[in-house]
């Protein structure tokens, strides 16, 4: 496929995900009542508590992707028409939706780690860290390896110019699995048992790789920084003293 069509199909999924992405206001809310449920349990509020409320939001989110595959793969049960619909409509509908809520897992977990995904450069991180992960994740690769970007350097590290050209080259890697996927789905019975325990799998990869980046990201943030050193008296202030 060529490079520009590649990277127009990466802008309209994104373009759709966004569109489709529940406000931030009832993000918000998911996190705190997951926060207070993990904190009722536990009798305390802690780092503990918090990867408690993180493993359970994964779980919620892991449930809706499932629930997105099969249904996505119902058409695949009447022939003909049916068959078509899952082939050309159903995979790019999952594709769409499993993002979507991987995104919106993404910004959940954003926020239960302390990060204020009211503001626009933390949303497309997340939206970055969570299509990165579903990428490494459906293709068992490395996106950051696969487009020749360094490695190591962590996705909070890069500038909003940065974050924008990524999340197009990545969005267009992930549309690029929209057909392979919708083939296997064609298959009446299977599409549907594949497309929801395969959904639920992955994003379940997906959210703890999110998991993962986002504790180290808070640990450095929260790392004092070094001292410095106490400057040495200049030469002009040693002689003065010996005058004295």
């Amino acid at each position: 496929m060529p490079q520009s069509e590649e990277q127009s199909q990466g802008s309209q999924l994104l373009t759709a995900v966004e569109r489709i992405l529940a406000d931030t206001d009832s993000l918000v809310a998911l996190a705190q009542e997951h926060l207070r449920r993990a904190q009722a349990r536990a009798g305390e509020d802690g780092p503990a508590t918090r990867d408690a409320a993180a493993e359970s939001v994964v779980q919620h989110f892991s449930l809706r992707t499932a629930i997105t595959g099969g249904l996505t793969a119902a058409p695949a049960m009447f022939p003909g028409a049916g068959t078509l619909l899952a082939v050309a409509g159903g995979a790019l509908a999952d594709m769409g939706l499993m993002l979507k809520y991987e995104v919106e897992m993404a910004l959940v977990l954003s926020h239960v780690y302390g990060f204020d995904i009211t503001r626009q450069d933390e949303r497309q991180l997340a939206f970055l860290l969570a299509s990165v992960s579903a990428y490494d994740a459906k293709s068992g690769g490395n996106f950051f390896m696969d487009v020749a970007q360094a490695e190591g350097v962590a996705v909070w590290r890069y500038t909003p110019r940065q974050v924008s050209k990524l999340l197009v080259s990545v969005m267009a890697k992930l549309a690029l699995f929209k057909v392979s996927k919708g083939l296997l789905r064609a298959l009446p019975l299977v599409g549907i048992a594949v497309g929801s325990s395969l959904n639920k799998v992955l994003t379940q990869r997906v959210g703890e790789r999110c998991i993962r980046e986002l504790k180290t990201r808070r640990q450095l943030v929260k790392k004092p920084a070094p001292a410095k050193k106490a400057a040495k008296p200049s030469t002009a202030k040693k002689a003065r003293k010996k005058a004295v």
